[in-house]
């Protein structure tokens, strides 16, 4: 039983690797395989692998190859254009390193056959993408997750940039103690989000930027109510600020831009004596970033409450344009 099993495994390899619906392998060429690996094998033996294969749920197609039987591999676990955007995927990918990025997408390559892996790399084109240096991140995820599970906080150090562009730790080598809550993929970056103490709330780190963490001993502190999503929607790129119920006027046009931010859920209404308007109520963390998202439609979309938001607003707008 256990040498048909190994028959059996050198034939799904081959056949997953050599064959496709465009190239397909006789019975011949499957007993030459297997005479290859060291086993003698008759026709009438060799068709009875290929059905236990078949009944098993493997996509293997019977033909004729001229007047020779010839099977070939169809459907697969992932369809060629599923690998196609996983890989373009992975290659344009800015948190993971260039050394990452060609091992995933030479794993990724193997689920298919040879043929198709040489079609999924010819036109593999990243837009001249920016990418990490940081080899560890995949290491450094993992040990959050972990934490994550456990339930424990971990420590780490977070790294800066000097103006000359040197690579430094954050606040002379300050140790950061955090509760860990969640990974987030946001704007083509990977975030650790959770509850830090000194700060005495949720805050987001680069996990680019980050050190290999502990994990500690001490259980996390964690939030029942925390909610990934909903902390998503109200934080702009992951630079967090305080949380307000902001008013915005906004051009018709514009809906499909708040939508894309915000969701669908958000209350929204028009004033009878503008039309061309409608009002959005969110819920989102200022500062920054968020003023940024604003500032980008070129007045649009307006800011028009809590007062004490607009007058923030317009102060940066002021330091953008150095009015006195």
């Amino acid at each position: 039983m256990a040498e048909k099993k190994s028959r059996i495994l050198v034939l799904l390899e081959y056949l997953n690797k050599n064959t496709d619906d465009e190239h397909s392998v006789t019975t011949q060429d499957l007993i030459d395989v297997l005479a290859a690996e060291g086993f003698t094998v008759e026709r009438h033996t060799l068709k009875n692998y290929m059905k236990q294969i078949m009944a098993a749920g493997f996509d293997v197609h019977e033909d004729k190859k001229g007047k020779y039987n010839a099977y070939h591999m169809g459907a697969r676990q992932f369809e060629l254009p599923e690998l196609k955007m996983l890989i373009d995927a992975v290659s344009s990918s800015r948190f993971i390193s260039p050394a990452k990025s060609e091992e995933l997408i030479q794993k990724l390559t193997e689920m298919t056959s040879e043929y198709q892996s040489e079609a999924l790399t010819a036109k593999i084109y990243a837009a001249d993408r920016i990418k990490t240096d940081n080899g560890k991140i995949f290491l450094i995820s993992d040990i959050i997750r972990q934490a994550v599970d456990q339930g424990k906080k971990i420590e780490f150090q977070y790294y800066d940039y000097t103006p000359d562009k040197k690579k430094v730790l954050r606040h002379d080598g300050e140790t950061y103690v955090n509760s860990p809550y969640a990974l987030i993929w946001n704007d083509d970056r990977y975030y650790l989000v959770g509850y830090s103490e000194k700060r005495e709330k949720v805050i987001p780190f680069r996990v680019d930027r980050m050190t290999i963490p502990n994990i500690l001993e001490e259980d996390a502190i964690l939030d029942p109510d925390f909610n990934t999503a909903d902390y998503c929607r109200k934080v702009i790129k992951m630079y967090s600020g305080p949380e307000k119920v902001v008013t915005l006027c906004c051009e018709n046009e514009l809906m499909k831009n708040v939508v894309d931010k915000f969701g669908e859920d958000i209350h929204t209404w028009q004033e009878e004596d503008d039309p061309e308007h409608f009002c959005a109520e969110v819920e989102v963390q200022t500062g920054k970033t968020f003023f940024g998202w604003v500032f980008q439609f070129g007045g649009a979309i307006r800011i028009t409450g809590p007062e004490d938001v607009r007058k923030e607003y317009l102060k940066m707008a002021r330091k953008v344009v150095r009015l006195r």
